[in-house]
This record gives structure tokens, C-alpha cells and sequence, in this order.
């Protein structure tokens, strides 16, 4: 009878085992947001296979060819942040473009190009084309160029017509608020200078004018927010490396909080990877509390089972042992 009632417990427990584990493979995972420091690991992890040191050698090497130092610069900053260890030899060649006189040079000539065209290349160029629009003169000269166009049914640059308007309105804001506003100026002028450039992709472009058109000021605000404090955490000119990596508005908190985790590195990062920057944002697996609860009774049954085995086998091993308590008498006494 016990025997019975250990085998029917066992195959209870065993199909009870096999449903828990049927609906444990079924239940969908829950999926969290990952942690900062999740994120951090996500990106490099996501970075690294992309940068190897005779890649980034390369293209520093090739950087310092073309005579642009701000950018094999940028890639500098990211081997730092892999950690990886550049050839000294092209370390040598960066310092000495980095060199006072040459600089100056090409920062003047830069920083008076940006400021006079809104067209900056380089840091210098940027800083130039955002000074000029700080001191207003930007952004009434794009303004203007674009109401000549409108007068002369020539086509018009809504993007570039709406920013300038928006910097032109900002510039009261700036000293009202005893400069309080000039992140927001900064990031409209960034932002300018990105669209003017071709480092504003088209799906940003149209996603900014739907904010224009439909009035949403406060969101345009704080993308454009996000704009200057990508460019105060990288650099001026990095934030456009970031911009052109962006098909929305939405997509600038993100790259915010990349540029606020590596800072100066960002534009390398952006660079070399490109969106799969934002591989480290995706979210996070984890076992739903159903699951949980099927895999919990999943290890129950297969105990009770186990039990259920175990008293089979007890009481099938005590009647053994009493059939032979009641055999071997008899087989010594027909012995004697």
C-alpha cells in the first residue's frame, strides 16, 4: 500500500515538474532599465570590438595627414577610455601640430571664418559661429538672408529661419537672466550650425520642424537644452560628431547622458560606433515573478517526487528484506 502511494506521488510530482517547467520556458521575461554603470559597461563593451589599436593608429595617422589634430584628438581621448596604447611615434607627430604658433593660426583663421559665416569647422570655427550668434549678429544675418529669400520667392530654410528667430528671442532671455539662458542660446546655435553644415540628419530636421509646427515649445527647448550641455560635457565642435548620429529629437536625452558619463571621449565614441553608442541603453532581461513562482514549484515537485521515489523504494526493499527473514529459516532447517 505504501509502495503504491510513494509511485503515485512520484508521477503526481513528475507531471506537476513538467507543467512548472512548460510554463516557466513560456512566461516572458519582465525587462528593466539598465543602470548607469550598465549603461558605461554596455558602451565600451559595444565600442571595443570597433576600435583595436591598428584601427584607431590608422585613423589617426590619417587625421594628422590631413592636418586636422582636432580630430585624430578625439580619438586620442577614446584610447584613453578603452585603454589602449597608441603608437608613441604618432603621439609625437599630434603634439607638435598642437604646437602654439601653428595653432594660433589655424584658430584664427577658423575662428574669424565661423564667426563671419556661421560655418565654423574645428573648435575654433564652432566657438566663432556661436559668438556671433550670441552677440545676435548670427542670428540676424541668417534671419535676414532667409527673409531676402522669402521676398524674392526663393526657396527658404524653415530650419535655419526657425532657429535664428529662436536665438534672436533668446538673446533678450541671456541678459535677463544675467546669462542664465545661454545654455539654451549655445544649444540653438549649435544646432544652427549643425543644420548649415550637413551634420543635422534629415530625420532630426524633420523632427525639430514638427516640434515647430506644433508649437511645442517646451520640448524644443529642452532638446536644444541638451544640444549646449553635450557641447559643455565633449566639446563644441563634438557635438556635431553627435548630431550626425541622431534621426530625432527624442534621441538627445540619451546622448546627453553618454556625453555626461565619458565627457571628453563622446566624440571619438560617436566617431567610431555610431549609433551603436546607444547599444548600452537597451533594457535589461529579468525573470518575471511568475516565472520565479513556476521555477520554485518546479523544485518542489521534483523533491516531493524525489520523496516520493524514496519511500517507494523503502518499502519495497522492507518486504524484500521480510520475505527473506521468512525464507531463510526454512532453507537452514532442510539443510540440517
Amino acid at each position: 500500500m505504501m509502495r503504491r502511494f510513494g509511485l503515485g506521488l512520484a508521477a503526481v510530482a513528475a507531471i506537476a515538474a513538467c507543467l512548472a517547467l512548460a510554463l516557466f520556458a513560456i512566461i516572458p521575461d519582465d525587462l528593466r532599465d539598465p543602470t548607469d554603470e550598465e549603461i558605461r559597461t554596455g558602451i565600451l563593451a559595444s565600442v571595443r570590438p570597433l576600435a583595436p589599436p591598428e584601427e584607431l593608429e590608422r585613423r589617426i595617422s590619417e587625421s594628422l595627414d590631413a592636418d586636422d589634430p582636432e580630430e585624430a584628438g578625439d580619438l586620442f581621448e577614446l584610447a584613453d577610455l578603452l585603454g589602449i596604447a597608441i603608437d608613441p611615434a604618432l603621439r609625437r607627430r599630434y603634439d607638435e601640430k598642437l604646437r602654439w604658433l601653428p595653432t594660433l593660426v589655424r584658430s584664427a583663421s577658423a575662428g574669424t571664418h565661423g564667426f563671419v559665416t556661421g560655418e565654423g569647422e574645428g573648435t575654433a570655427g564652432a566657438v566663432g559661429a556661436v559668438i556671433s550668434d550670441l552677440t545676435v549678429i548670427g542670428d540676424v544675418r541668417d534671419a535676414t538672408a532667409q527673409a531676402g529669400h522669402y521676398l524674392n520667392d526663393e526657396p527658404v530654410d524653415e530650419t535655419l529661419l526657425t532657429l535664428s528667430t529662436a536665438g534672436i528671442g533668446l538673446s533678450g532671455a541671456v541678459l535677463a537672466t544675467g546669462g542664465g539662458a545661454i545654455a539654451l542660446k549655445t544649444g540653438v546655435s549649435l544646432a544652427k550650425l549643425a543644420h548649415r553644415t550637413g551634420k543635422m540628419t534629415k530625420g532630426f530636421s524633420r523632427s525639430l520642424a514638427e516640434l515647430v509646427r506644433l508649437g511645442d515649445t517646451a520640448k524644443i527647448q529642452d532638446a536644444l537644452k541638451s544640444v549646449g550641455a553635450i557641447a559643455k560635457a565633449a566639446s563644441p565642435r563634438g557635438v556635431l560628431t553627435v548630431m550626425r548620429n541622431l534621426d530625432h529629437v527624442d534621441e538627445l536625452p540619451r546622448a546627453e547622458k553618454v556625453a555626461a558619463m565619458v565627457g571628453k571621449p563622446t566624440a571619438g565614441l560617436f566617431k567610431v560606433a555610431g549609433r551603436r553608442v546607444f547599444d548600452g541603453f537597451a533594457k535589461i532581461a529579468v525573470r518575471s515573478a511568475a516565472a520565479v513562482w513556476a521555477l520554485g514549484a518546479m523544485i518542489v515537485s521534483a523533491l516531493v517526487g524525489l520523496l516520493g521515489l524514496l519511500l517507494s523504494a523503502i518499502t519495497a526493499s522492507a518486504a524484500a528484506m521480510a520475505v527473506l527473514r521468512r525464507l531463510l529459516p526454512s532453507g537452514a532447517s532442510s539443510a540440517g
